[in-house]
C-alpha cells in the first residue's frame, strides 16, 4: 500500500541510537518505491536521495525484511517480485535482478516475523506463492509445492503476529481462508472450519498485536466484522454484536482499510466513500464503540491504506485521488489529529511499509 516531496513534516520509529527510521512507499504510476527517513519524534519525512527507486511495472505491495537489509515489491503489471537491497548508511535501494516470478496479478505480500519466508497472494490465479528468504543475500527461492491453491481472487494476506498462521481475504467469496504455517518449512495447512464467512463485500482486515481479534471491513454495508481468534488453532468466531457500523449517520462510508493500535485499545477504519476515518475503542470482548469525536478527516481524496508508524503516536493515510500521504497524531483518548498538510507525489501510492 504514498506521496511526499523532499522533506515532509510527519510519518513512523527506530532504535534509541538513531533519530529516524525508514519508510517505503510503492508508487504504482511511477513503477518505483520512494524511501524516506521518518523522524522518531515528529514523524517528519525526508526523502532519500535517488527516490523513487525503480521496480517492475505497477507495484502494488511493499514489505521489508526484519533485518532492514532487504525490500520486496509485488509488481502486478508483470507478475513478479522485485528484490531490493538497502544501503545501511543512506537507506538507498538497489534492485537485485532477475526478478522472481509469481502467480498472476500479485496483490499482497507478507513476511513472517523471523524473516524466513515471504508469502504472495496472487489475485488472478487464486493461489499463494511462498518463498524461502536467504538470510545473507535476501534472495528468494520458491519452496516445494508452491504456489498453494486458495479461494477465488485473494486480495490481501497477513501473517499472524505469532507467525503461526496465515490469513487470506477473498472478497468474491465473502471469506477469510486461514492456514497453519508449518514451522521451519513454510508450508500451509488449512485451519479446521476454514474458510470463515465474513461480511458483504469485504475489503480489508487486520489482526491486533496480541492476536486476540481480527477486524474485517465490509465496504457495501459500511460495517466492521469482528472475530475472536482461537490462539491454539487459528480458528475464527464472530463475536456477539458484530458487525459494527462505521457511522451513526444513514450514509455509506465504503470502508476500505483498517488499522488497530499496537496497544490494542483503539481501531481506525479508513472510509473511501466519505474520505474520513472512523475511530473506535475496542472492548475486552472485541466489541467496538465509536468515539464521540468520530470520524476524523482523511485529509486526502480516494484514500486506500492506513497504518501505524513504528512510533504508535502517529498514523499514516495514503490517498490515490489526491496522490498524497497524511500524518495524524494519536491523542490519549484515541482520537486522531491531522498534523501535516498532505504532500503530493505525482503518482498514486499503493502501499507503505515502515521499519522499527
Amino acid at each position: 500500500m504514498l506521496m511526499l516531496s523532499l522533506t515532509l513534516p510527519a510519518i513512523t520509529s527506530c532504535g534509541s541510537a538513531a533519530p529516524s527510521h525508514l519508510g517505503y512507499v510503492a508508487l504504482r504510476g511511477a513503477n518505483g518505491v520512494t524511501a524516506y527517513r521518518i523522524n522518531n519524534q515528529s514523524a517528519a519525512f525526508t526523502r532519500i536521495l535517488g527516490s523513487p527507486f525503480p521496480t517492475g511495472v505497477s507495484p502494488a505491495s511493499v514489505c521489508a525484511h526484519p533485518s532492514k537489509r532487504f525490500v520486496y515489491v509485488a509488481n502486478q503489471g508483470e507478475n513478479d517480485i522485485s528484490h531490493l537491497t538497502a544501503d545501511s548508511q543512506t537507506g538507498a535501494l538497489s534492485e537485485v535482478l532477475p526478478r522472481v516470478h509469481t502467480g498472476i496479478f500479485p496483490a499482497s505480500l507478507g513476511i513472517d516475523s523471523g524473516g524466513t519466508f515471504l508469502y504472495a497472494a496472487n489475485e488472478a490465479s487464486s493461489n499463494i506463492s511462498i518463498y524461502a528468504i536467504n538470510s545473507g543475500s535476501g534472495v528468494l527461492t520458491e519452496i516445494a509445492g508452491s504456489p498453494f491453491v486458495t479461494g477465488t481472487n485473494p486480495v490481501k494476506l497477513q501473517v499472524s503476529p505469532s507467525g503461526k498462521f496465515l490469513y487470506v481475504l477473498t472478497p468474491n467469496l465473502r471469506s477469510v481462508y486461514a492456514y497453519a504455517i508449518t514451522q521451519g518449512a513454510g508450508t500451509l495447512q488449512p485451519v479446521a472450519g476454514s474458510p470463515f464467512t465474513v461480511g458483504t463485500s469485504p475489503s480489508s482486515f487486520t489482526i491486533d498485536s496480541a492476536e486476540h481479534f481480527m477486524f474485517v471491513t465490509n465496504a457495501f454495508t459500511s460495517t466492521v466484522s469482528v472475530f475472536a481468534i482461537t490462539q491454539s488453532t487459528g480458528a475464527l468466531t464472530q463475536i456477539p454484536g458484530s458487525p459494527f457500523a462505521t457511522t451513526t449517520a444513514a450514509t455509506s462510508t465504503l470502508p476500505i482499510d483498517v488499522a488497530a493500535s499496537p496497544s490494542g485499545g483503539f481501531l481506525y477504519v479508513l472510509n473511501s466513500g466519505s474520505n474520513n476515518i472512523s475511530e473506535f475503542s475496542i472492548g475486552s470482548t472485541g466489541a467496538l464503540t465509536l468515539l464521540t469525536a468520530s470520524p476524523a478527516s482523511s485529509s486526502g481524496t480516494g484514500p486506500v491504506f492506513i497504518l501505524f508508524d513504528s512510533n504508535p503516536k502517529f498514523v499514516f493515510v495514503g490517498s490515490q485521488g489526491s496522490n498524497n500521504i497524511s500524518v495524524f497524531s494519536v491523542n490519549t483518548d484515541g482520537t486522531l489529529a491531522n498534523v501535516q498538510t498532505p504532500s503530493t507525489f505525482g503518482a498514486s501510492p499503493s502501499s507503505m511499509f515502515v521499519l522499527p
